[in-house]
């Protein structure tokens, strides 16, 4: 059904044309009548008519300028301006302003019906077009998902070249040239109940929903389908960001993204970011980003930067039971490290049987694996590589071969474990020295994590772990037992050692000063005894 509204003051021509509409079509209905322009445009906010007949000259506002306003809020009605002949020329106006067609008082009925037809089946067209796009957009977001894991899925595994990306950028509506690797790993349970698989299974794939779900909320992806126990994303961002920055949004959006997720879900994952990339590196993103969750411990969350040690990881063999063994070595896990070997090595015996050389083999590959993963000064506390190999080619019983094999995976997990504890050690006293260095300016929480390649998440949360101190409580300490120097020198006024120590506002430096030692600059320059206490 279509509606129209008759907006005119002389009764009779209200009448005349309602009567022909109401007489002479079937599709049309008068929904209503205004007598002014200023209750036309109230009458349609109101009752939405898809034609309104309006009167050029109306007590009021004129019915040009309701027009006006009526398009303003709907612009999908089409106007028919009804006028007396001396207005002939003010309607033809009005006509090239966008009105659909002009009638003449007093009103002819064969005109009447023809420019309610005519004016019909341009609605009913434009109605048609709008279901037509509909249909289209909904078969569309039908597809864009399809794709969008394609996309994804065939960057993971067969990292092949984007030569259309033009055409990706168009149908997801982003840029696609550059960005980062987003990856949930959810934990496996242990339980082989039959009941516990299923409701592992319909957790995994609540979790991908809501992951799915809130992620894009928060920021324009791409998401590929669960595979397994994880969840991967490519998120895009500007290029021309400065790399300290880049790191620190990606790890908010993933901060912000955990948030929602817990309060949806209750279940044990974690989540690992890579760097960005051009989108051909998909794949070096997508490697980080699982060595940064792998790596995660307490943390929810870690970005691959952010991994102490330097890790080059290559997964020369793509399983899990390797992928596992190197990273128990990476996080210091010993007992995961033999625990993952134990796997290996019973594979090998039960395939490879009495196959000295194809055990042989496969171990030293993977050695080869092992040495590039770990950094530079373990590898340089261990036996040297040539050494290790041949030594692994001079065994010929199998149990030597494990035990020599085993010593050797115990030797460099140790030598990564000190190593680790050297790297933690000097980058403290890298940060603290910036701290001893600069305090007497105004320097954040932010610029000593710089000064460490560090994000600011993950530096809080490291000096607070390593000091035992929160980063501006460390620093009030500094500047404060500074100040205590400077106020014995009785000559040197409250504000200029203010300004010497860091803060810009005296009152504020007295009210630190108190807090921390329980009196006031000027008591405490006045007490001997607290000065020698010092």
């Amino acid at each position: 059904m279509i509606k129209l509204l008759i907006a005119d003051d002389e009764h009779l021509v209200v009448e005349s044309i309602r009567f022909i509409i109401e007489k002479y079509t079937d599709e049309t209905e008068v929904v209503g009548i205004a007598r002014s322009g200023r209750e036309a445009i109230e009458k349609a906010v109101e009752l939405k008519p898809d034609i309104v007949f309006m009167d050029i000259r109306m007590p009021g506002i004129d019915g040009i300028e309701a027009i006006r306003q009526i398009k303003a809020t709907n612009g999908d009605v089409v106007f028919v301006i009804v006028t007396a002949y001396e207005y002939f020329n003010y309607a033809k106006d009005a006509v090239n302003l966008g009105v659909h067609e002009y009638l003449l008082k007093p009103v002819n009925k064969h005109r009447v019906m023809e420019t309610v037809n005519s004016a019909a089946q341009l609605i009913r067209s434009k109605r048609s077009a709008i279901q037509r796009e509909m249909l289209l957009r909904e078969k569309i977001n039908k597809i864009i998902p399809h794709m969008e894991g394609q996309f994804v899925y065939s960057q993971l595994f067969s990292g092949r070249i984007i030569k259309d990306i033009a055409f990706y950028e168009e149908v997801f509506a982003m840029a696609l040239g550059h960005g980062y690797v987003m990856m949930a790993i959810v934990e496996e349970s242990e339980s082989y109940e039959r009941e516990e698989t299923l409701k592992n299974s319909l957790d995994k794939q609540r979790f991908y929903d809501i992951f799915s779900l809130e992620l894009k909320n928060l920021t324009p992806c791409l998401i590929g389908p669960p595979m397994l126990d994880r969840t991967v994303a490519y998120i895009p961002v500007n290029m021309n960001e400065d790399s300290y920055t880049a790191r620190n949004m990606a790890i908010e959006t993933a901060q912000k993204l955990i948030r929602r997720i817990n309060k949806s879900i209750n279940i044990h994952y974690k989540i690992g970011l890579g760097r960005r990339y051009d989108i051909s590196n998909f794949l070096k993103s997508s490697n980080e980003a699982y060595m940064a969750a792998a790596v995660a411990n307490k943390d929810l969350m870690v970005h691959y930067e952010d991994v102490i040690l330097s890790v080059n990881a290559v997964d020369t063999y793509p399983t899990n039971k390797e992928k596992t063994l190197i990273h128990k070595m990476l996080t210091g896990d010993l007992n995961g490290v033999l625990e993952s070997f134990e796997e290996i090595f019973w594979w090998l015996t039960v395939n490879y049987k009495d196959d000295m050389d194809k055990i042989k083999s496969k171990l030293l590959e993977l050695l080869v694996v092992v040495k590039r993963s770990i950094p530079y000064e373990a590898k340089e506390s261990d036996v040297p590589e040539q050494g290790q190999f041949i030594e692994l080619l001079k065994i010929q019983n199998i149990r030597e071969l494990k035990a020599s094999y085993t010593n050797y995976l115990k030797n460099t997990t140790l030598a990564i474990g000190e190593n680790r504890e050297k790297e933690l050690s000097g980058l403290i006293l890298k940060s603290l020295k910036y701290i001893n260095n600069n305090y007497q300016k105004n320097i954040s929480l932010d610029d000593v994590a710089k000064e460490v390649n560090m994000s600011y998440h993950y530096f809080s949360k490291f000096f607070k772990e390593t000091t035992g101190k929160n980063f501006v409580d460390y620093l009030t300490e500094i500047r404060i037992e500074r100040s205590k120097e400077l106020l014995k020198d009785v000559s040197a006024s409250i504000k200029d050692i203010c300004h010497e120590i860091g803060y810009s506002d005296p009152n504020y430096f007295c009210k630190i000063f108190k807090k921390v030692t329980g009196m006031t600059p000027t008591e405490f320059r006045s007490n001997p005894l607290s000065q020698e206490v010092m």
